[in-house]
């Protein structure tokens, strides 16, 4: 009655169709999988510091103020790895406000976690992995600053998002002038 082509495509169009249908469930069913994460984080020191960074973007290559931090973080992650998750961007934001800006946003330590052997997270006396310097470069007016802990779960297929955790505040102090 009908030639093999013709079957072939019905069984395609169904099959796609269906595995269509799947994903979507998928897509709108995994925000809603129950994740109860674990985390703490202290901040135990803030140095500011003046001083001139090599830029290769920054022609004029100014001195600048920079912080450094010291924290301890305990996370445990295992909880937002489901079958739908292909990898968790974790990582510490600082926020503040100053004079010039509004919102200041600076990323200061992240990891990329694959497994749940990574999942778990315990960092002692750890510093910044990135630089914290504020686009003004010096930090005068600055607000007191909020280091977050955030996590961003890359589904297979979905929706990405953020998910703050946790936040400490502080007070970004004033540079130490460096003895010569």
């Amino acid at each position: 009655m009908y030639n093999f082509l013709q079957r072939l495509s019905g069984i395609t169009s169904f099959a796609m169709s269906t595995l269509m249908a799947l994903a979507v469930v998928i897509a709108l069913t995994t925000p809603f999988i129950p994740s109860t994460p674990t985390h703490s984080l202290n901040l135990h020191n803030v140095q500011t510091t003046t001083g001139r960074m090599v830029d290769p973007f920054d022609k004029q290559s100014r001195s600048a103020e920079y912080a450094r931090l010291t924290f301890d973080l305990d996370a445990d992650l295992t909880s937002l790895l489901n079958w739908n998750t292909k990898i968790l961007f974790a990582y510490l934001a600082v926020d503040y406000v100053t004079d010039d800006f509004e919102t200041n946003t600076v990323v200061v330590w992240d990891r990329i976690i694959r497994n749940e052997r990574q999942a778990k997270l315990k960092l002692r006396k750890h510093h910044n992995k990135y630089l914290l310097r504020n686009f003004a470069k010096t930090f005068d007016g600055a607000s007191p600053a909020n280091l977050t802990l955030y996590v961003n779960p890359v589904p297979y297929l979905g929706i990405m998002y953020d998910k703050p955790l946790t936040s400490v505040g502080f007070q970004i102090p004033r540079p130490v002038k460096a003895s010569k």
